[in-house]
C-alpha cells in the first residue's frame, strides 16, 4: 500500500473535500484525486460517494479512516522522535575494557560524556575475555595489544613498554640471565598472553612457561618484589620501584617493540551517532588523561603497594601517554 495515497485520503476526509485537501497538501486537485483513486484500486473498494457538491465516505471508507488516522499519527510521532534523536543523542552504548584497566580515567571519561549527553546510558563490561563486538552486542572496546578485525575501526591511544624485571635482592643471589631461555623461575601472565607478548614485544622469540602465572600485573609485581623470580611486566607498573632501587631490568636488548592500546568500534557505515560521539570522546580522554585522573591512579597504586610515593608513581603513569599517533 502506498502511504502517500493513504495520507492523502486521510487529508481529504479531515479537510472535508478534495480541493481543501489539495490546498493543505500544496498539490494540484488532480493529483489528490489520482492518489485516492489509486488507493481504491489497490484495496478494491470505493472509499467515497462522489457528487458535484459533496464527498461522503462509504462504509469501507469510514472503516479505513478510523484505522488509518491513528496509525498515521503514530508513524508521525515515531518520525519526530528519530528527528529529535539526530539532534540529541539517546540510547545505550556498550563498552568493554580489560579487567585490570585503570578505572579512574575510564570513570572520568564516562562521567564527562554523560554530563553532555544525559540521555545516553553506558553499559561497561570489565573482562579479560576478548568479546566479539557483533556477537556480544558491544559498541566500543578498549583493546591492549590485540589485532583489530578488518570490519572495525581502531584508534591508537597509547603505547606500553614491557620488560623483564627482578628484585635487586634476587639479582644479588642469582646469576643474571643472558637469554630468554634462561628465564627461571619465570613469573608472568597466562600462556596465551605470553605467546602474544613473545610475538610483539620480543620479536617472535619464545618465552618459557611461567613458574608462577597470573592475569594480574600487580600480583606479578608483588611476587617479583618478594623474590619469586623474573617477572614480565609493563614498565609503567614498576617504574617507581626501578627509581627507588627495589627492582632492576634485565635482558633489555631482547625488547623489540611496545604494546599498543587502542579503541575499536564499528565501521562508519554501521556506527550510530551516539556510538561515534562516545568513541571519539573516549579516544581523546585516554590520549590526554587529566592530571586529576592520573593522580587518582597514583594514589590507588600507592595504597595497594605501600611502597613508592605518589610523586614517583605519578611520574611512572605519565609514561602511558608516549607512543601516540
Amino acid at each position: 500500500m502506498d502511504l502517500n495515497a493513504l495520507t492523502t485520503f486521510v487529508e481529504v476526509v479531515t479537510a472535508n473535500g478534495f480541493s481543501a485537501a489539495a490546498r493543505r497538501l500544496g498539490m494540484p486537485r488532480s493529483t489528490v484525486s489520482l492518489r485516492v483513486r489509486s488507493l481504491e484500486d489497490t484495496l478494491g473498494v470505493r472509499l467515497f460517494k462522489r457528487s458535484t457538491r459533496t464527498v461522503v465516505l462509504t462504509d469501507d471508507g469510514r472503516r479505513l479512516f478510523e484505522k488509518a488516522q491513528g496509525a498515521l499519527s503514530t508513524l508521525r510521532s515515531v518520525a519526530q522522535e528519530f528527528e529529535v534523536s539526530r539532534q540529541e543523542l539517546t540510547g545505550t552504548v556498550r563498552l568493554t575494557a580489560p579487567a585490570d584497566f585503570p578505572t579512574a580515567p575510564l570513570a572520568q571519561a564516562v562521567t564527562a560524556f554523560r554530563r553532555d549527553h544525559p540521555r545516553v546510558f553506558v553499559d561497561i563490561v570489565m573482562t579479560n575475555a576478548v568479546l566479539d563486538l557483533v556477537a556480544n552486542d558491544v559498541d566500543v572496546a578498549i583493546r591492549v595489544g590485540l589485532d583489530n578485525p578488518q570490519d572495525m575501526i581502531s584508534r591508537r591511544v597509547a603505547a606500553f613498554e614491557y620488560g623483564l624485571f627482578v628484585s635487586v635482592a634476587w639479582l644479588e643471589a642469582n646469576e643474571v640471565p643472558t637469554s630468554l631461555g634462561e628465564l627461571h623461575p619465570f613469573v608472568g601472565p597466562p600462556p596465551a598472553v605470553c605467546e602474544f607478548l613473545a610475538r610483539i614485544v620480543f620479536g617472535g622469540e619464545r618465552l618459557p612457561l611461567p613458574s608462577v602465572g597470573t592475569n594480574d600485573y600487580q600480583m606479578i609485581r608483588d611476587l617479583v618484589l618478594r623474590g619469586a623470580g623474573i617477572g614480565l611486566l609493563p614498565r609503567v607498573v614498576c617504574e617507581a620501584d626501578l627509581r627507588n632501587g627495589r627492582l632492576a631490568q634485565v635482558l633489555t636488548e631482547s625488547i623489540r617493540a611496545p604494546v599498543q592500546m587502542s579503541v575499536s568500534f564499528p565501521t562508519r557505515k554501521d556506527i550510530t551517532p551516539r556510538v561515534r560521539a562516545f568513541a571519539d570522546h573516549l579516544v581523546e580522554c585516554l590520549r590526554e588523561p587529566s592530571r586529576i585522573a592520573i593522580e587518582e591512579i597514583a594514589v590507588r597504586t600507592c595504597e595497594r603497594s605501600k611502597g613508592p610515593s605518589v610523586r614517583e608513581t605519578l611520574t611512572a603513569l605519565t609514561q602511558v601517554r608516549s607512543g601516540l599517533d
